[in-house]
This record gives structure tokens, sequence and C-alpha cells, in this order.
């Protein structure tokens, strides 16, 4: 009895659900598409005073002009967190547009597991976080730090920007 040897590549493959979706389609055709946002301590101060963090308007008008979704990934219930970022579009610190595309994740768990985001796969998703105790070990590739943001000035979403802007460029030039 002869025993087959398989590459990682095929062992990569072989426990996904969409496994030939993903032999045909090719790990470098993959593109990020995805972009989830966490939001206490990243986008706002917390969720009782809700402070815009500096520069969040330009933030999300960007994600929204370079990802086909952007997703709201936080451990605050969906009614309130949606309630903040109107109450911060009224004020003018979040675009009205970005509120109606903005999907809300609903998960569980120790992990924002990047699974539990509806019609994509891990590869195709970036996660803007500033607590990495959220972030699953084997999805850090995923994951775009912040500095957690404590109230004062800071310019963290505009460097956060230019992170996410180098990542979707170098995925540009590695699917050519």
């Amino acid at each position: 009895m002869q025993t087959q040897r398989i590459g990682i590549e095929q062992l990569r493959f072989a426990w996904h659900p969409d496994a030939k979706q993903f032999a045909m389609k090719g790990k470098a055709e993959l593109t990020v598409r995805v972009l989830a946002l966490d939001l206490e301590g990243t986008l706002i101060s917390d969720a009782i005073s809700a402070e815009p963090r500096p520069g969040l308007f330009g933030f999300l008008e960007f994600c929204q002009s370079r990802f086909d979704r952007v997703v709201l990934f936080t451990c605050v219930e969906e009614p309130d967190a949606r309630e903040i970022l109107n109450q911060l579009s009224c004020g003018g610190h979040v675009p009205t547009e970005f509120l109606g595309r903005l999907e809300y994740i609903r998960w569980d768990g120790e992990y924002k597991d990047l699974k539990f985001i509806p019609n994509s796969v891990p590869e195709e998703v970036l996660l803007v976080d500033d607590d990495p105790g959220w972030v699953r070990s084997d999805q850090r590739d995923r994951w775009v730090a912040i500095t957690a943001w404590d109230g004062r000035g800071d310019c963290e979403l505009l460097c956060t920007q230019s992170v996410l802007e180098s990542r979707l460029n170098s995925r540009a030039v590695d699917s050519v």
C-alpha cells in the first residue's frame, strides 16, 4: 500500500468547506475586500462618553472609498453602537453615507474571529483594533494595530490610514 504525500497548500485547503473555491482561485488572487473596525478605544473614547477620535471623519471616508465592505466588530451591542455613530454623524464626525453601508458583526467568544464575518474569508479581511487580546493568534497577520485612544489629541487614525493604504498597495503588487 502506497501513501500519498500532500503539500502544505493542499492540507490548508482540505479542511475548509470552500476548498474547491480556494484551490481554483489561488491564494495570490485573494484581495482585501473587507475592513473590520473596533469601536471603543479605536474610533471613539468609550461607549459612555463617545468622544470621537481626532481625524475620525476623514478616516471613515477613506475606509468607505477603499474597501468593498466596512464592518463594525465590537463588544458594544448593535443598537448602542449605531446610536453612538448616529449621534456622531449629527455632530459632523461620521459621514452620513458611511452609516448606510456599515455592517455590524454579531459574535461571541473570547476572540474576534474573522470567520464570523459573513460572505468573506479571513484572508480578505483586515481588522483595526487597539487590543491584541481580541485577535486570534492564527489571524495576527490580518490585524492592523492602533494605539488605544486616551481622549487626548493624536494622529493614530491618519497613521492607520497610511498602514492600510500600504497593505492594500502591497496586495495589488503581489497579485500582478
